[in-house]
């Protein structure tokens, strides 16, 4: 494919607007209209209305659900995306670069609703903000504190990687872009001038070192040990919790980079330009992954029911009773079974619907886990003062905060909508733009 047709597909959803297009966007804002009513109602009638959940101070028992649940999801998506871009630029795996840019926003869309659930959960958006401003105080002894430290660095870094990745392409390109989002694009390209691009290249290359560094460190690091210095509830610490919560967060943000990524592909029918081997290679890696994940679910069945503590057994031995925790199981070895037999058998067993359907399942399996660990280490407080202060609880999300939580995931399909109408969605080598 010539540079010149190549750059015309790409900037192709940015110069033409299909019916199709417009039909998903009415669904999407539908579907964002329904969310601000059930959110309306929530800060009306209270999180308590909402949910039957109170909070750590007043009620005990589970004060936390899927509201946390989905943050723990949204910023193990957010990690494992910029990683993935952040891979393409350091190890320069060209093949790959198609979806750099989709991981890019997936992250910072990831991150922006891993934030909101953290609204969700505390009930009021002010209290955020209480939250901010009694930080020197509060760091100490409050995981929200700690988990809003982590988002804030990872959005800048996050958006500052996307928004110089996108300098020389928005300036090459600014009279094939929509004039309507022309003060954006002024403000993207303050100052910008040719001789920049090896430096921008440069700190771009930079950003990605760190951003891979920072990944284990936030997603296998700060993220598990705020629940693990919370020793008092069983199944928040451990010697592999780290290692098993970065390795999910990585599972599910590969698979949800191949289901955004197959869409786009169908959507402007770009089989040319993000190739079946991308996902192969996308569908090999994922298979390994969620191998691990079955790897770190056995360690924790295995140490949870031989010879464990009183309340570590009685977690483990009710987490075995629950439905949603064989659906996980169910989830994990379907998937990993489906994807052995694409890597073995490509001819008779691969295809990209069958791999966006595994991906999905995956995706859910590992949201189901994600909610399981924190509501099931509530209900078994094991030490005081947790044990005195809060009595055990029980927990299952309401229809209304199910709601909530897809709410979520149709506003970031919504953010996609609208990012595929200001930025190019593939990024363009700038040497070849210049």
């Amino acid at each position: 494919m010539s540079t010149d047709v190549f750059e015309d597909r790409i900037l192709y959803p940015l110069e033409h607007t299909s019916k199709r297009y417009y039909a998903l966007l009415v669904i999407f804002l539908l579907g964002t209209v329904l969310f601000l009513i059930a959110w309306a109602y929530q800060l009306n009638a209270g999180v308590w209305a909402v949910t039957g959940i109170g909070d750590w101070g007043i009620s005990g028992g589970v004060p936390w659900g899927l509201y946390i649940g989905g943050f723990v999801w949204w910023v193990g998506l957010a990690h494992g995306g910029i990683a993935i871009s952040a891979a393409v630029r350091v190890i320069d795996i060209d093949r790959f670069a198609p979806i750099a840019r989709v991981s890019e926003v997936l992250t910072v869309l990831a991150l922006s609703m891993a934030a909101f659930n953290i609204v969700l959960s505390m009930g009021r958006p002010d209290r955020i903000f209480n939250t901010i401003l009694w930080w020197p105080a509060t760091v100490h002894h409050s995981p929200l504190a700690w988990d809003i430290a982590v988002i804030t660095l990872y959005l800048v870094l996050s958006l500052t990687y996307l928004c110089l990745s996108l300098r020389a392409e928005i300036a090459a390109f600014r009279d094939r872009l929509p004039t309507v989002f022309s003060p954006l694009y002024s403000v993207l390209t303050i100052g910008y001038s040719r001789s920049e691009d090896e430096k921008i290249e440069q700190i771009l290359w930079w950003l990605a070192v760190a951003i891979l560094a920072l990944v284990p460190l936030l997603s296998g690091g700060v993220v598990p040990w705020l629940f693990s210095l919370i020793a008092a509830q069983p199944a928040w610490y451990g010697s592999a919790a780290g290692a098993a919560m970065l390795t999910e967060s990585l599972t599910s943000a590969l698979a949800g980079v191949i289901i955004i990524t197959a869409i786009f592909r169908f959507a402007y029918d770009w089989g040319d330009v993000i190739e079946d081997r991308i996902f192969r290679d996308l569908a090999t890696v994922l298979a390994f992954l969620a191998l691990a994940t079955i790897w770190f679910t056995m360690h924790d069945i295995l140490t949870g029911v031989y010879t464990a503590p009183t309340n570590i057994g009685a977690l483990t031995g009710a987490m075995l009773e629950l439905p949603f925790f064989w659906l996980a199981v169910a989830g994990l070895v379907v998937s990993v079974v489906a994807l052995f037999l694409m890597i073995g058998w490509p001819d008779r067993f691969f295809s990209i619907p069958a791999l966006v359907a595994i991906s999905a399942i995956l995706s859910v399996t590992i949201l189901n886990k994600k909610v399981m660990f924190i509501v099931e280490g509530l209900m078994f407080p094991t030490a005081p003062p947790l044990t005195n202060l809060y009595p055990s609880g029980s927990y299952s999300p309401t229809l209304l905060e199910w709601w909530l939580f897809i709410g979520t995931i149709v506003l970031v399909g919504l953010g996609f909508l609208v990012a595929t109408k200001v930025i190019p969605m593939v990024e363009l080598d700038p040497e070849e733009v210049n």
